[in-house]
């Protein structure tokens, strides 16, 4: 069977949908897969799909836009009749330039979702709808499981599997001691700010810890600490090798905090705006998740739209102010003294330190993936 997945979408998105690629291409040997992503997420890919397998355009806005130019938008249709599929699948989060391109490939079955920003119902067949206890990883998840139960199987798993990211990583070893920090998210509402992550960052180098700071343009630092150690990490195997190798990694909610959180790699993540849907998936009890709750406005991140702007207009970026160098060293001390580089998936709402070094607040029992996030009084490349 011949079947097309469009997945053309930023890294986060491509990590959580990774295990889709994986489980169908083990689960059915024969098929001929064809993946549509984004060049950035090329690599993240391709220890699954041969090359001539994996289509790219340059980025997800350029896709979504090429209908704007016909030439383009008429290459995509002609290499997918081509293709003859027998079946699409659009992941969650995809345009109306997906959609409309599924529907003109001639595929008879085609599976996904509808989101609020898609003007067209006609090009899905399958509609695989949100449910309140799906996460996205779960969403993505089910709608492979609609294509499986087409092809006759009857044993598809509730949810998905870590990713397998050894094509990537290799056979690096996590380094004790060793502190990443990320400080870069994708939207400005998502950054805590790169002086205060480096300001963390001191703090654990001066208690002993080797800290490396991974350099983005859009977290600039006026003077660089020199106990630190600058990675640039300009491919996606060369971030994936170090996060693997991490003890810790501090961040915001971005992509690498996905990657990471894939990985199996301890969390300290400082969750503003953020939706619940996007708290890292797996591994939850290496995770500490800083959000704070107590806010109405928490989390207003919109998961299908995207959230450029905050929501709180009388004190705006509350989310991210409420945290402070003090008790984000104290959540990070405490990840690396227990050993596992975090307790369960931990909301928070007062933030202050305990006397057991980690933030106090309500400690989210551990949950198995994809389980709902249970109600309390009180919680990205990039």
């Amino acid at each position: 069977m011949r079947v097309v997945l469009f997945k053309v979408n930023h890294l986060g998105d491509s990590v959580v949908f990774l295990p889709v690629v994986q489980a169908l291409r083990a689960r059915f040997p024969d098929w001929r897969l064809t993946l549509i992503t984004a060049e950035p997420e090329r690599a993240l890919y391709a220890g699954d799909l041969p090359p001539e397998r994996i289509w790219t355009a340059p980025s997800r806005v350029a896709f979504n836009h090429s209908w704007r130019r016909p030439w383009r938008f008429a290459r995509w249709w002609w290499q997918l009749r081509r293709e003859r599929a027998d079946a699409c699948l659009l992941s969650y989060d995809q345009g109306n330039a997906a959609h409309v391109l599924a529907w003109f490939s001639g595929a008879p079955r085609r599976i996904g979702a509808i989101m609020s920003f898609n003007h067209f119902r006609r090009p899905i067949t399958d509609v695989v709808d949100r449910t309140a206890s799906r996460k996205i990883a779960d969403w993505n998840w089910a709608m492979a499981g609609t294509l499986a139960r087409f092809a006759g199987a009857t044993d598809w798993p509730d949810t998905p599997p870590p990713p397998d990211l050894r094509h990537l990583t290799g056979d690096v070893a996590r380094e004790p001691g060793l502190v990443v920090i990320h400080a870069g998210a994708r939207a400005a509402i998502r950054r805590w700010g790169a002086d205060l992550m480096a300001a963390v960052g001191r703090r654990l180098a001066a208690a002993g810890y080797r800290v490396v700071w991974i350099d983005r343009p859009d977290t600039p630092l006026a003077e660089f600490p020199a106990e630190f150690t600058r990675a640039t990490c300009a491919t996606l195997p060369a971030l994936a090798q170090l996060l693997a190798r991490a003890s810790l990694v501090l961040c915001n909610n971005s992509g690498p905090m996905h990657l990471a959180n894939a990985l199996g790699t301890p969390l300290v993540v400082i969750s503003g705006s953020s939706s619940y849907d996007w708290d890292p998936y797996w591994h939850r009890e290496r995770c500490t998740v800083l959000r704070h709750t107590a806010l109405p406005c928490i989390a207003c991140e919109d998961s299908a739209a995207g959230t450029e702007h905050c929501a709180n207009l009388t004190t705006p970026l509350a989310c991210l102010q409420h945290w402070t160098v003090d008790n984000v060293t104290a959540a990070c001390l405490h990840a690396l003294q227990v050993g596992t580089g975090g307790s369960p998936v931990r909301e928070t709402l007062a933030g202050h330190a305990s006397q057991t070094g980690a933030p106090s607040g309500h400690a989210l029992p551990a949950q198995s993936p994809g389980s709902a996030t249970p109600a309390t009084s009180e919680n990205p490349p990039a």
